[in-house]
């Protein structure tokens, strides 16, 4: 009989620590969207009235000029024993410090620029000075100094 009613107090306990926090817990999901059964919509209000710009045809839209489709220039230098190595051109206002390259070996730099088709002129900075791209043998004159010429097609 001591077993029984053992068992039936736990079962009491266990049913008291189940039912009074779902009891408590159903109470706040109750109250915390309570707003809904009082939903009205009288009561939202906008700040602003909204306006919807009137449309047009296609017709009547201005025509934009189609914009360059990009390539993906590379450019790659191999020379030993550099420790920095950048390119300048027109195609950066010939800012040296707007493409470095990086070193993928002992010997070879390099960088992949997005351009549209087009040829152009830039100058290598290895170490600080101005070379040409010792790959490139395409070159031209650029305010009155010898560039490397780039065409990207």
């Amino acid at each position: 009989m001591e077993r029984k009613a053992l068992l039936l107090l736990l079962a009491a306990a266990a049913f008291v620590l189940v039912s009074v926090p779902s009891v408590l817990f159903n109470n706040a999901i109750k109250k915390y969207f309570s707003f809904v059964g009082h939903w009205s919509v009288a009561n939202i209000k906008p700040s602003r009235t909204g306006v919807i710009p009137p449309v047009r045809s296609r017709a009547e839209r201005p025509v934009e000029p189609p914009q360059p489709e990009l390539r993906f220039a590379k450019f790659s230098i191999k020379i030993s024993g550099a420790k920095e190595v950048k390119i300048a051109g027109d195609f950066n206002k010939w800012n040296p410090e707007a493409l470095s390259l990086v070193q993928k070996d002992g010997k070879t730099w390099e960088a992949l620029v997005p351009l549209p088709p087009g040829k152009y002129k830039y100058l290598c900075r290895i170490d600080g000075q101005d070379v040409l791209d010792p790959l490139n043998p395409d070159t031209d004159l650029e305010a009155g100094r010898k560039v490397s010429v780039l065409t990207v097609k």
